[in-house]
């Protein structure tokens, strides 16, 4: 059950176990992890615990009763678990979760869906879950599912809250002691993207990604400071660090994320990534709101998936910034 996680998953266990206990629950998270099976195990284990009886979390009993045991046959009616098939879910599948939340619990006040892999959801499908967060009916709590959470639409991560399994044997952020007080977001951005410990001690120990990110929270800083007046200062603050299309790529994901956690700011929720540049959050947030931020992540996302054309980078970048200070809708 959810308190198996609590040596192996200590931060995750904390935030679910305390949410359920102070009864502050989300409508909406959004579990990642290296194997998207453990996140999916994760939420299941999570949802015996919003929709068991004795709302145990902290006992071993829980999971012995009827509805913990109905749960694991697949036969309890207030959770609907959704599972990718091949490349993509089912557009049938969410058209039945849609009538299904439409009803009644049949049993208790709640009910739970869990999407595994939302990263496999099309544009379309991830718009339609996007007004389910959107808009949530009471008692109604989503739990999604990724391992791959760059390929999850923007605005759905913004609207969940994220909770990161660690890999097992990656550095526990919170609490490591390291020297010269790291930069966490860099580390923490590594753990996205490595899949092992080698790697992730390679990522960090790579000076030239430390000075990238640097740029890129720094350039963000200074547009939001100045607008397109930041383009007499693109070659030095933006072209300078990034020639190729990976490295554009790379860039535009950690805009995304900067971009989130500015989300995060105006939400009064905790920074997931960029707290060790909580003054550059706090300023972009008190120049936006979240309507603002979510128009500006949704541009950048558009621009992130021109790169794979054939496409002048420079260009590309002119055009980000005219269409983010525009608001004009792009066609």
């Amino acid at each position: 059950m959810l308190e198996d996680y609590a040596k192996g998953q200590p931060i995750a266990y904390n935030i679910i176990k305390n949410a359920i206990v102070k009864n502050t629950v989300a409508h909406a998270y959004l579990f990642t992890a290296d194997n998207v099976k453990e996140a999916t195990a994760f939420a299941l284990c999570f949802a015996k615990s919003l929709l068991c009886p004795t709302n145990n979390v902290d006992y071993n009993n829980c999971g012995n009763c009827s509805i913990c045991h109905r749960i694991n046959n697949n036969n309890f009616p207030e959770l609907i678990v959704i599972e990718s098939e091949n490349l993509w879910i089912k557009k049938d599948e969410l058209l039945s979760l849609k009538e299904e939340l439409g009803m009644k619990p049949l049993e208790g006040n709640k009910r739970v869906y869990i999407i595994s892999e939302v990263d496999k959801l099309n544009a379309h499908a991830a718009n339609s879950i996007l007004k389910f967060i959107e808009e949530p009916e009471p008692n109604i709590i989503a739990i999604l599912t990724t391992s791959e959470i760059n390929k999850v639409l923007p605005t759905i991560v913004s609207r969940c809250q994220l909770v990161s399994l660690r890999v097992n044997n990656f550095i526990d952020v919170e609490n490591a002691k390291l020297e010269n007080q790291p930069n966490k977001a860099l580390i923490k951005i590594g753990q996205l993207y490595c899949k092992r410990q080698d790697d992730l001690n390679n990522f960090i120990g790579e000076a030239k990604n430390a000075e990238k990110l640097d740029a890129v929270v720094a350039f963000i800083k200074k547009y939001e400071e100045v607008g397109l007046d930041v383009l007499l200062d693109i070659k030095r603050m933006w072209t300078d660090y990034f020639l190729e299309k990976e490295e554009y790529a790379w860039a535009f994901d950690i805009m995304i994320l900067f971009y989130k956690d500015v989300l995060n700011r105006i939400y009064n929720k905790r920074l997931e990534v960029f707290d060790y540049y909580n003054d550059a959050v706090k300023s972009v947030a008190n120049l936006n709101d979240s309507d603002k931020i979510i128009f500006k992540l949704q541009k950048i996302i558009l621009a992130k998936e021109k790169i794979r054309y054939n496409i002048n980078l420079n260009m590309l970048m002119d055009k980000l910034l005219i269409e983010m200070e525009s608001r004009e809708c792009i066609c």
